[in-house]
């Protein structure tokens, strides 16, 4: 049975706001608030001790990868010192993140090997979601931990700048509280970032200085809520109840890690909610492949029933691909959609598409 992904807009508000209740906070037990009455108890053998510090001393406990948890920072210093961060894929030992600052999103991939945190792949303004665990970019490459976590331990990055362990037992006051973390430091010239990481809840706390410049922005985590998907919305276009024009309609849809893409679109696309005459695919059919291509166009390709089941007339089949290929466009950021059927160019009774050639998204007709 499919996932019900689409959530129309008016439910985001109520949402967000049962995100916030507390028994949905991630703090597991390994990483509580550090307080003068929780120490490991007296009756706890030398054994033990032993495994919980070797437990904890590596990057998977400091910056563990958690599906579906959604982290939201408080900041100062600037508007942008304020955002949230998701785990949008993880698969084994990489993990795909975006980070939202209220004016653009950057995602990035993050891979644990060799004893070593790396940001193998950053895209900034990023507003559409895909898998790019696989794909490396030239800016990439920075380390931001490295193993052993120890006071003095230091090393390089591309962009010339240097980390370093400055400390290991920092408490960090948060809005969830105290808790002890360790302290990365980095520097480049005058400007310096400190980051803080606490076992089993990550990144708590970020500060960047620039002694020339005389600035200070500081971002704190205020929440971390479990089982949260990540919340987008998407403007679907469809024709009108009399097949005369395009309507639009901003739908809230939810995105839970490794939620595949073509499959939330293919939901809309078979039923924009609360639109009875909202179908712009026949019931059954599928998007088999759907990605942006490095020549700017995104490539989708669908099932044989988008065809053999459409049952329109021309000036029909032409408001449902105009609205196929505005929704796709309009949400990659793309002007030209290249549709194929089963990996065949797009052909019907009304339409003969060439090899190569795409579908543009196109305005005209549309009903604001």
């Amino acid at each position: 049975m499919k996932r019900n992904r689409l959530l129309v807009f008016g439910l985001l508000a109520a949402f967000l706001v049962a995100c916030s209740k507390e028994d949905d906070t991630v703090v597991d037990s390994s990483s509580q608030p550090a307080s003068s009455e929780s120490s490991i108890e007296e009756s706890s053998s030398v054994e033990e001790s032993s495994s919980v510090e070797e437990e904890t001393d590596t990057i998977a406990a400091y910056f563990p990868f958690v599906e579906n948890v959604l982290s939201s920072y408080e900041g100062e210093g600037n508007e942008y010192a304020t955002f949230s961060w998701y785990p949008q894929y993880i698969e084994e030992n990489r993990a795909q993140y975006v980070k939202n600052n209220g004016g653009t999103q950057i995602v990035s991939v993050l891979d644990y090997s060799d004893g070593q945190l790396v940001e193998t792949f950053t895209r900034p303004e990023t507003y559409f979601r895909e898998n790019m665990l696989d794909q490396t970019s030239d800016d990439a490459g920075t380390i931001l931990l490295k193993e052993p976590l120890e006071v003095g331990n230091s090393w390089g990055n591309p962009s010339g700048s240097t980390t370093e362990i400055t400390a290991v037992d920092v408490d960090v006051e948060t809005p969830l509280g105290v808790f002890p973390a360790i302290e990365v430091t980095t520097t480049e010239g005058d400007a310096t970032t400190t980051r803080y990481y606490s076992v089993g809840m990550g990144l708590v706390k970020e500060v960047a200085t620039d002694a020339q410049a005389s600035y200070e922005v500081i971002s704190t985590l205020a929440e971390q809520t479990a089982d949260t998907p990540e919340s987008t919305v998407i403007r679907a276009f469809f024709p009108d109840a009399n097949a005369m024009g395009i309507e639009t309609a901003d739908v809230n849809v939810a995105f839970f890690t490794n939620d595949v893409t073509r499959e939330v679109i293919s939901d809309l696309l078979e039923q924009v909610p609360d639109v009875e005459y909202g179908r712009l695919i026949p019931e059954g059919t599928t998007i088999n492949s759907l990605y942006l291509n490095e020549d700017g166009r995104v490539y989708v390709d669908f099932s044989e029933e988008l065809v053999g089941n459409m049952n329109a007339g021309s000036s029909g089949e032409s408001l449902l691909l105009q609205g196929i290929v505005n929704t796709i466009g309009v949400y990659y950021g793309v002007e030209e959609v290249l549709l194929t059927i089963e990996g065949a160019p797009y052909e019907s009774g009304h339409y003969s598409m060439q090899e190569g050639e795409s579908f543009r998204v196109d305005m005209e007709g549309v009903i604001e």
